[in-house]
């Protein structure tokens, strides 16, 4: 289904695939703007599923896309996430957002395996892993010993404790400095602390991160801060990485001092949000842009970088993408296994991290942690910054309408908006996101599997169904990006050398780039070859399956004999 003269109408209710028979997405747009055509009324019966005590940012964005936002009050969270979707996952349609701290935990509480292929979660198996301040040192120090300090160097010093407890004395006697104390799922500065002697270690069973404490920041204004920045992970196969280019500026209230008298001053010491806002001294910006308040967005910070320091800020962001795409794949095989293990439609995930960054005199940035649920606050820098961030993630991951509502409301859908009507609805259909394959493709894929991490243009000289709808999958979202970068796949730096579970689609998608993604004419060239093939179906393989002893059809067969 498509219309060339409404593609490039940003304010269009729909998102028209780059490719024939691909159902359209539903556009998300920004909170305070129109849709141009309105809304039709049918195509609101799209539905977000989520817990009370969801971000204001993501209900109003929702909201005001006129769709619906399922919520339940405070004392059903528990049924609502442990019963309707923990129980129920093959029942739901539509959007889940999953907020809840359970997520937190060191397994999934989420049956992944039992996902309906028409729902999209902002969740993957096995997030923790990154998500965990414990989880995420011990990936870290995997890639450290199998890639080195000259590719990872970027998260600090970290201890466990209890298990740690004795190297930490070590380490103290034979160098005293001070040490920042975090438990490892925590968040909002909760539980944080500053230590600097073996007494102050405490004697507990549960699990404690003792991390090094950069004392050298690099101050604005006399005032350590630290960078809150966005990371999207869109699929794990392949990896598909994105970074906003847009964050927050996030400031301590109090002129930044290492005297140990000041030690325990969290006003100080630490730069969440949570903490420095009940400061009496805090202020809030209220005008983006403005050199002003205890919180600014990320472009006011490279400007006043090149104004008031002199500083180029570009070859710093540059180092800042690169270690938060690093970090993303100190998770990756353990995520990707599970990924393989429970994912049937590559569809049903997609995730929101929030990073905080932190730069220390020497211009050298550092991760500090990884969050699997990030505040969206929806004060004035914030929303700023999250309105327009969530409305265009919502679009590039591409939510599609339930198949039975689309099948029951094209015609009438169709005639408001003044569009073709397809064959195929206006619904989703598993068949472009199934993750099984024919023996067609299994057969091209096991014929790759020991030939390295190399490109291989040989592989595009004869694409598969499957090879197909990865490579529309991403022309697809990277057409939907505006200020969201892709950071992988990269043409230009090789991260494919940190992957230790380097699948087919990773290598296809890697070659595709390689040839058609160096320039916007040669991407054109791509997606048109893209389009010609789909324009003959060649994306969808109709198959005939077994399921529990019973013959049943394909989505595309079903269709195709409709």
């Amino acid at each position: 289904m498509e219309n060339d003269k409404e593609k490039d109408n940003e304010a269009f209710p729909l998102r028209f695939s780059l490719f024939h028979g691909v159902p359209p997405f539903l556009r998300i747009i920004e909170h305070g703007k129109e849709y141009k055509p309105s809304m039709p009324e049918e195509l609101t019966l799209f539905t977000m599923l989520a817990p009370s005590g969801i971000s204001p940012i993501i209900v109003k964005t929702i909201k005001a896309a006129g769709f619906n936002v399922v919520q339940k009050s405070a004392n059903y969270d528990v049924r609502l996430l442990q019963g309707p979707l923990r129980n129920n996952e093959e029942s739901q349609v539509g959007a889940v957002w999953d907020c809840l701290p359970v997520t937190e935990k060191t397994k999934d509480e989420i049956n992944f395996h039992r996902l309906n292929y028409q729902s999209k979660i902002n969740q993957f198996p096995g997030l923790f892993i990154i998500g965990r301040k414990d989880q995420l040192w011990i990936s870290y120090s995997k890639m450290v010993q199998q890639f080195g300090n000259e590719h990872f160097n970027f998260l600090p010093l970290t201890y466990l404790l209890p298990k740690d407890r004795d190297l930490l004395i070590s380490d103290m006697e034979r160098k005293p400095r001070v040490w920042i104390m975090k438990p490892p799922n925590w968040f909002c500065g909760i539980g944080i602390t500053l230590i600097s002697s073996k007494e102050e270690i405490p004697e507990k069973k549960n699990v404690i991160c003792v991390q090094e404490y950069i004392d050298r920041p690099l101050l604005i204004k006399g005032l350590k801060f630290d960078l809150r920045l966005y990371v999207l992970l869109t699929s794990l196969d392949p990896v598909r990485v994105y970074i906003y280019e847009e964050g927050l500026v996030r400031f301590a209230t109090q002129e930044y001092t290492n005297d140990p008298k000041d030690m325990k001053n969290t006003f100080i010491h630490l730069t969440n949000y949570s903490v420095n806002k009940n400061n009496e001294e805090f202020i809030h910006n209220k005008n983006p842009g403005q050199f002003e308040g205890h919180k600014w967005n990320l472009k006011t910070l490279w400007r006043y970088f090149e104004e008031q320091l002199g500083i180029d800020w570009r070859p710093l962001w540059e180092k800042t993408k690169d270690i938060c795409t690093k970090t993303v794949l100190c998770g990756h095989e353990h995520m990707s296994r599970e990924y393989n293990k429970s994912i049937k439609s590559e569809y049903n995930c997609y995730k929101l991290f929030g990073f905080d960054v932190f730069y220390d005199k020497d211009l050298k940035p550092w991760i500090l942690e990884v969050n699997n649920i990030p505040s969206l606050h929806i004060n004035d820098i914030d929303a700023f910054v999250n309105f327009p961030m969530i409305a265009e993630m919502f679009s590039l991951v591409g939510f599609h309408y339930p198949r039975d509502i689309g099948l029951k409301y094209q015609r009438v859908i169709s005639e408001k908006l003044g569009i073709k009507k397809s064959s195929n609805g206006l619904g989703i259909t598993n068949a472009h996101y199934t993750r099984e394959r024919t023996k067609r493709e299994q057969d091209k894929i096991d014929r790759y599997k020991d030939t390295g991490n190399c490109p291989d243009e040989t592989m595009l000289g004869d694409l598969t169904p499957w090879d197909l709808r990865v490579l529309m999958h991403s022309e697809d979202e990277f057409a939907a990006t505006k200020e969201w970068t892709r950071m992988m796949p990269s043409k230009d730096k090789d991260y494919v050398q940190f992957l230790t579970n380097y699948s087919y689609s990773d290598k296809l998608l890697g070659t595709w780039e390689l040839k058609y993604g160096t320039s916007r004419e040669r991407r054109k060239e791509g997606v048109k070859l893209l389009q010609e093939m789909a324009l003959e179906n060649k994306h969808i393989e109709p198959v005939v399956k077994k399921n529990r002893g019973s013959l049943y059809i394909s989505d595309a067969l079903y269709l195709s004999l409709k």
